[in-house]
């Protein structure tokens, strides 16, 4: 495992004026808005640590999504699938963006370590094509995707904040294509897949499920009065454009519940760790 602090650069020039004609207006969104001083130093540090964890995931999709074209692409996808793919590499770069610069509005980033060797992954010698492609798009879109949408729509309905409103929905326009990509290439897909696979992809559901254990299993922090235990105010989280814990965590097991597995059980392919059942209870 290769730690490295989490920073990002900026080209400026040619390559500036070729993204900005891709991906334009993201300079319209009410920056200079969000007033830190506001909030209390302690909340103010949590928000900009999970801004910063969002311009990570951010750049982790680009990665995963980079590898799922190539991955559609050796298994002979529909051309017109792939293309759809190949476009979600350039709306994570936007999020990547996006929440960087909600970090500068509140003060920096906070400085992270993250790795990002062990995501470039490559096929086992014993796994086809077909079948890689299957894995990918069932982490990436079938999972990590329809996790972070769902859970993010909640976040930007409660969000009070023009700026942190306007941020989460110009992720969601984008996310709301991502999640769609695994029911369209399992549709595509579901007579090639054999009950064996079926099994297997259901060990990589499990994994994939148990990789979010620490949101699932977040300590409920009480809301009595508009307060949290620690004493922040439930409307400043929300304006910082999140949900308070005990909102949040009941949210995040339902989403999983109902709008991960439940989907992929239909289809035949099911987690059956019991740790999976334990984690998204209740």
């Amino acid at each position: 495992m290769t730690q490295e602090l989490f920073e990002l650069e900026w080209l400026g020039g040619v390559a500036e004026h070729h993204y900005r004609r891709a991906r334009p207006g993201l300079d319209d969104l009410p920056w200079g808005t969000l007033r830190p001083e506001h909030y209390p130093p302690a909340l103010l540090e949590g928000a900009r640590r999970s801004w910063t964890e969002v311009a990570i995931n951010e750049y982790r999709a680009v990665i995963a999504f980079s590898h799922v074209v190539r991955a559609l692409a050796e298994a002979k996808a529909p051309l017109d699938l792939l293309g759809m793919a190949a476009e979600f590499v350039l709306d994570e770069v936007t999020h990547v963006e996006l929440a960087s610069r909600m970090c500068m509005e509140l003060g920096g980033a906070t400085p992270i370590t993250a790795d990002m060797q062990h995501l470039v992954s490559y096929p086992p010698g014993e796994r086809t094509a077909p079948e890689w492609a299957n894995e990918l798009v069932l982490r990436v879109s079938c999972v990590a995707e329809v996790y972070a949408g769902k859970t993010s729509v909640e976040a930007m309905k409660a969000c009070t904040h023009p700026l942190a409103k306007a941020v989460h929905t110009r992720i969601l326009q984008d996310e709301s294509r991502h999640l769609r990509l695994g029911e369209l290439y399992f549709d595509w897909c579901a007579d090639q897949l054999s009950d064996t696979e079926r099994t297997r992809l259901g060990g990589v559901l499990a994994e994939s499920v148990l990789g979010h254990e620490r949101y699932l299993k977040h300590r409920i922090s009480r809301v009595t009065d508009g307060l949290t235990e620690e004493g922040y105010k439930v409307s400043d989280i929300h304006e910082l454009g999140w949900l308070e814990s005990a909102r949040f965590v009941p949210l995040a097991k339902r989403v999983m519940r109902d709008e991960v597995l439940a989907p992929l059980a239909k289809r035949g392919i099911v987690a059956h760790d019991p740790r999976v059942a334990a984690l998204v209870a209740g």
